[in-house]
C-alpha cells in the first residue's frame, strides 16, 4: 500500500497520539486543580453599587447578630488549602528522609546487614517521618529505597516488602 503523502500522515497520526496522551495526563493527575478552577470561575464576581458602598450606621440587632456569628468556615479553608504535594514543610520532610535512608542504606551495605535487618532500620526511620504516610510523598520515598538498595547493596527489596514497612509505622 502507497501512502500519497507520508509525512502528512505521520504528522496527523503523531498529532493526536500526543492529544490523547496529554489529555489522559491532565485527567488523572490534574483533575481536582481543574474541578477547583472551573468552580472559582463559575462563582460570580461581587457587584458594587452606590447602595453596598454608601456608609451605613449598623443598628443594634445587626451588631447583635454579627457578634454571634464565628468567623471562620470549615469548607472556605479547606479549599484555599493546596494540595499535600505542594506543601513546603512536607516537601522538606521527604527530602530529608529520602536523605537518610541514602546514607544508611549504603551504611547498611558496608557492614553487611541482612535483609530483616535493613527492614527493621528502615521501619525505625520511617517512623519519625509518619506525617508522609499516605501521601505523595510515600511513592517517592518508595521508589528512592528502591533505588538505593540496588545501587549499593545485594539486598533487593520488593514493592510489597516497601509498603509493609510503611503499614508498621503507626
Amino acid at each position: 500500500m502507497i501512502i500519497e503523502h507520508p509525512w502528512k500522515t505521520y504528522a496527523i497520526v503523531a498529532i493526536l497520539s500526543a492529544l490523547v496522551y496529554y489529555t489522559f495526563l491532565g485527567w488523572r493527575f490534574f483533575l481536582p486543580d481543574i474541578k477547583a478552577r472551573m468552580k472559582k470561575s463559575k462563582q460570580p464576581a461581587p457587584r458594587h453599587s452606590e447602595a453596598a458602598s454608601a456608609p451605613s450606621i449598623p443598628t443594634r440587632a445587626a451588631h447583635h447578630s454579627e457578634d454571634s456569628v464565628p468567623f471562620s468556615v470549615p469548607s472556605q479553608l479547606e479549599d484555599n488549602e493546596p494540595p499535600v504535594w505542594q506543601n513546603e514543610e512536607m516537601f522538606e520532610k521527604a527530602q530529608g528522609l529520602m536523605a537518610h535512608l541514602s546514607s544508611e542504606i549504603k551504611e547498611a551495605q558496608q557492614k553487611g546487614y541482612s535483609k530483616q535487618d535493613l527492614l527493621l532500620m528502615l521501619e525505625m526511620i520511617i517512623k519519625d517521618y509518619s506525617v508522609l504516610k499516605g501521601t505523595a510523598f510515600q511513592t517517592a520515598v518508595n521508589n528512592c529505597i528502591a533505588t538505593e538498595c540496588a545501587k549499593y547493596g545485594s539486598i533487593h527489596l520488593s514493592e510489597g516488602e516497601t509498603i509493609e514497612v510503611w503499614r508498621k509505622v503507626v
